[in-house]
């Protein structure tokens, strides 16, 4: 990506030490019980054990990309993380994404692994991770949503009927509908994870063994 700066350039002169962090970056807090199967709405049992692994052992960090998210700015969001050396344990960048987003959350990872692939010591290999999830939404529940089968009688005028409801139709109603919406999660890190890679397979640039 041309004239993309490096990580460690990215944020010199531009971000004052009071600056409010980002919200659509969020670093798991260490000592609160944040969750990250809920973060990543990933709640299948071998799933929040493979999550709980990672939390325990790596320094994870959530980047949400949606649609107003800039490309450079997370690509550089992305490379800081993991080629930080700010803790004993190894950096793991999370893109999240809904599905309308996904296609950014695409781009942003493989320019950040072209990034990697540029530098000539070991750290230019990646390990990549893709687990999907599902997101509860909330949608009103209002009139016309259900189609009701209505028997006239000949020559009868539609006002000296009254369309009654069933039973089912009366308990749901005013009750919010709920959809679900799909949610992509992308890990990406400098070395491979055995609790990822055995739950979500495994991409990397690394030559094989």
């Amino acid at each position: 990506m041309a004239g993309l700066r490096s990580p460690l350039e990215g944020n010199q002169g531009s971000d004052s030490p009071t600056k409010r962090k980002r919200a659509d970056t969020n670093p798991i807090p260490p000592n609160k019980r944040a969750r990250l199967e809920a973060s990543l709405n990933l709640s299948s049992t071998e799933d929040v054990k493979t999550l709980e692994a990672v939390e325990s052992k790596y320094e994870a960090r959530i980047h949400s990309i949606i649609s107003s998210s800039k490309i450079q700015k997370k690509v550089v969001s992305v490379l800081q993380h993991i080629t930080s050396s700010a803790t004993n344990k190894t950096s793991v960048s999370i893109l999240r994404a809904k599905a309308a987003d996904t296609g950014k959350l695409v781009s942003i990872a493989e320019i950040a692994k072209r990034e990697l692939e540029k530098r000539t010591d070991s750290g230019r290999i990646w390990f990549q991770y893709i687990a999907l999830g599902e997101e509860l939404k909330e949608i009103p529940r209002g009139e016309g949503n259900t189609v009701i089968e209505e028997t006239k009688l000949g020559g009868a005028d539609d006002d000296d009927f009254e369309v009654m409801k069933t039973p089912f139709q009366r308990a749901i109603e005013g009750q919010p509908r709920l959809r679900g919406v799909p949610i992509m999660s992308l890990f990406l890190s400098r070395v491979s994870i055995e609790e990822l890679k055995k739950r979500y397979g495994e991409q990397t640039n690394a030559d094989p063994t």
